[in-house]
């Protein structure tokens, strides 16, 4: 039955062990290195064990400021462990959300505490949604309860992440946006301001024009 198959696959995710700041590397590696421990720590995120972690996806997180940049085009224990909690937190919140949310709990309680504390909730978290799944699939003595287990989660999955956007755009301090928007207002205002100035001038150097040469206006 494939809900056998099913059922394999909870007692995987639900045995997932999430690494501990302690268990990160502490020396420093390449892209591929990086790519390659991401993929081992989060397998059973992606079935087919790819696409979890690009090159192109890093270097992007690095250019858009998500990412501190590497250093010899080595990445140290740092960095691992951003790419990590993003690589689990992104199908909820925009990467950019989530770099703040790091961010913020880092400058709070400090990398390895932070990162420690997300890797026992998402561990908690899978586990207890893997146990539950696991539960229905048995009560049921049919095949067609995986439908309804593939739709439950997506609808549990759709409402905690309009909680977490709530919670992220609550948690995070909207006065720098606000004067961000100042900001932009402000150097409208100040491109509009020159470009009617320019046209001022150019208007009255055409005036002065007419006013020097008025036989020359005459004739033409």
């Amino acid at each position: 039955m494939k809900k056998n198959e099913f059922l394999s696959s909870c007692e995987t995710i639900g045995k997932l062990h999430f690494p501990r700041w302690n268990e990160l590397p502490e020396f420093e590696l390449y892209m591929d290195q990086v790519i390659a421990l991401a993929e081992k720590y989060l397998s059973v995120l992606s079935p087919d064990h790819k696409g979890l972690l690009t090159p192109s996806m890093i270097n992007n997180y690095v250019k858009s400021g998500v990412l501190p940049p590497p250093k010899n085009k080595k990445y140290n224990r740092n960095h691992l462990a951003m790419l990590l909690i993003i690589c689990t937190a992104k199908t909820v919140l925009e990467i950019s959300a989530v770099s703040d949310v790091i961010n913020k709990s880092v400058s709070s309680v400090g990398i390895e505490t932070a990162f420690d504390g997300f890797a026992e909730m998402y561990e908690n978290a899978v586990a207890a949604a893997a146990k539950k799944a696991r539960l229905a699939a048995i009560a049921s003595e049919s095949d067609d309860i995986l439908s309804f287990i593939a739709i439950e989660n997506a609808l549990t999955a759709s409402a905690a992440r309009t909680l977490a956007m709530y919670a992220y755009n609550t948690a995070i301090d909207k006065p720098e946006k606000e004067e961000e928007k100042s900001e932009k207002a402000e150097k409208k205002a100040e491109k509009k301001a020159e470009k009617a100035e320019k046209k001022a001038e150019k208007k009255a150097e055409k005036s002065e024009k007419k006013t020097d040469h008025p036989a020359e206006q005459a004739e033409s």
